[in-house]
Order: C-alpha cells, then structure tokens, then sequence
C-alpha cells in the first residue's frame, strides 16, 4: 500500500512526510539537470541520506560518493572534485568528517570485502546504504551493475538459502550484515559522541531514534518479505525446487528502490496488523520530519549539550515521539503478525 493510501485509511494526516517528499523530487530534478552529461559512463554520482530517503527538509544536506565501476582514470579524481563543486553551487553542505563519503569509492571492496578485516566499517556502512537508501544521479548503470553484483554475493553465498532443508527463504546472510551496520551505528554513535566532546549529541540522537532505526527496520522487513510477500513466491519455490536464485535476486532487486518509508506502509498494511500500530509508526515519524524541518528546533538539538536537556522541551517531544515509534516497531515485529513475530524471534534475535 502507497503510503498516501495508507494516510486516507487510516483517516490521519502527515504534512509533513508530504512536504518531505515533494522537496525532495524538487532537488532531485535540479540535480539531474546539474550533473546531465558531466560524469563518465563507468560512474555514478549515488546520493544516500534524507534525499534518497524522500525525507528532504530546509536542513538536509548530502552524503554521496562517485561509484567507480570500471578500469581506474586519473580523470575520475578530477570529477569527484566537480562533483563537490555542483553540490555545493546547489545549496549541499559537505559531508561529516567521517570519510566514509565525499570522495570516489571503487566497485571491487563493495562486492568481494563481506566480512573479514578488510570490510571496514566505511566499506560496511557503503555498501549496506547502497542497498538500503540511496539514489543515483545523472548515468545509473554503474549504480545498477554494482547494487546487483552486491545482492549476488549476499544471494548465492547464502548456503542456508539455497539449500536449507525448510520452507522458510530468508537471507539470512543478508540480514546479518543489515544487523551489524545497525550495531556499528549505534556503538559509533557513542564513540562521535566522546570525540565531539558533546557537540550534535542531540540531533544524532534524535536521528538514531528514528530515521536510522527506521532504515535498519526496512532492511529486517525486506528479507522477510522474501519470505511473506506473494510476489516472491515462484523466487521460493525455485530456491526450494531447483536451488535457483536468479528469480529471488530478480525480486529482491525489485524491491530496492522503495524508501524505507514505503516499505514500512507495506508492512503495517498487512491484515494482522492494528490500525494503531501503522497510526503510532507514521504520526510519530511524521512529527519528527515536521520538528527536523523547523529551523528553531534543529539548531536547538544541533547546539544542546547532554547537561541542558532536562529542561528542553524539544527534547522531550524527540523522546515522547522515538518512543511511540518504537512502541509502534514493537507491536509490528513481535505483537500483532504471527508470521513476523516467528521470523523475527527465528532470524532476528539468535
């Protein structure tokens, strides 16, 4: 279900996740028009962030790498310069002093460095992203080759899934990288926070609670749906029958480019599922678009420091709305669907 529909049935309205993603349409036009013709065939410029997530607001700026996907040029460093410069000529700040974007990235440590000491937490926090949020601009078939070598190594590496002696077809390979990214985010989070001696303490956090638990929460939706979804069904009995991938990775390929958000609307849409679960996921969501993109409230959690939150009324309206949101993944993954609820405690937990 279209997440519009769901906002009819439910009777609510979320402005605010409207707004979200007209901005965001809007930015991606004039990045298309920006980047038409400047950037070479065995490349993309790939957005990640708020922009791919169709959650733009008047603070969102751009995470982006330049995906190489082809034999190495000494031009390729003089287009990731041009690539910051468009950027910045579009109104895009930089990106965080991570290092894990801004920069050209190439195809092979994103395909073949899965697990291992080679698979850094940048290289981890990539390709999971390429996966999970993000948006090609400009030639989009280096994009599409990589993101399909990507799903092919999580597919036909998963012995459990091609060969499992069961019914149940969920990547589970898959699903275990999703997990340590989100485990990496949040054990990160409390090493910026230390380094950063406090500073952005609370606008991190109040992404944590929500965009990138609801980023992690489509990926755990995403593998069971390749167990749940009817659509994927010839894909199963393949894998059951024949051992044969090509239809799931077909299918699971499919699926990558609805955001997150789209994917949640699929997933309370399902008939075991409350009204008031979906209604405490998206209202919650929709107040925390609405509050990011009030300038007064984002440069207060920008500047708060961990001893003045008691007494900041911003920050407990982030707190009353990250709780109902988990309240509402709660009653989604464990409460209300048979089905999910298995498949959680089966893949999610041990």
């Amino acid at each position: 279900m279209r997440i519009e529909q769901l906002e009819q049935k439910l009777g609510s309205s979320w402005p605010a996740i409207r707004k979200a993603k007209g901005t965001t349409q809007s930015r991606r036009e004039t990045l298309e028009a920006a980047f038409r013709g400047r950037v070479a065939s065995d490349t993309t410029v790939v957005l990640f962030g708020s922009i791919a997530r169709e959650e733009m607001t008047s603070g969102s700026d751009a995470d982006w790498i330049l995906l190489v996907d082809g034999q190495a040029f000494p031009e390729h460093e003089d287009q990731t310069r041009d690539v910051a410069r468009v950027l910045e000529k579009n109104g895009f700040g930089e990106p965080g002093r991570s290092g894990i974007f801004g920069g050209m990235v190439a195809s092979h440590s994103l395909v073949h460095d899965i697990g291992g000491d080679d698979d850094t937490n940048a290289n981890t926090t990539r390709r999971v992203l390429l996966l999970l949020e993000s948006f090609p601009i400009g030639d989009k078939s280096a994009f599409r080759r990589v993101r399909q070598q990507i799903l092919n190594r999580y597919v036909r590496d998963d012995r459990g899934l091609l060969f499992g002696s069961g019914t149940l077809r969920v990547p589970r390979f898959l699903l275990n990288d999703f997990t340590r990214y989100w485990r990496t985010v949040t054990v990160d989070f409390v090493y910026k926070q230390r380094s950063d001696a406090g500073k952005n303490w609370a606008l991190r956090n109040a992404k944590l609670r929500m965009s990138r638990k609801l980023v992690f929460a489509s990926g755990l939706l995403r593998c069971f749906l390749c167990q749940l979804d009817e659509e994927a069904q010839d894909a199963r009995e393949a894998l059951i029958s024949k051992h044969d991938p090509t239809r799931m990775l077909a299918y699971m390929e499919s699926q990558l480019d609805h955001t997150p958000l789209q994917i949640l609307a699929r997933a309370v849409s399902r008939p075991g599922i409350p009204d008031e679960v979906a209604r405490k996921l998206f209202n919650s969501y929709e107040s925390f678009l609405a509050l990011i993109d009030d300038d007064a409230s984002r440069k207060h959690l920008a500047t708060l420091l961990p001893e003045d939150i008691p007494a900041s009324s911003v920050w407990k309206a982030v707190r009353k709305m990250s709780q109902d949101f988990k309240e509402g993944l709660q009653g989604l993954f464990f409460e209300s669907d048979k089905e999910l609820r298995d498949l959680t405690i089966e893949y999610g937990v041990f």
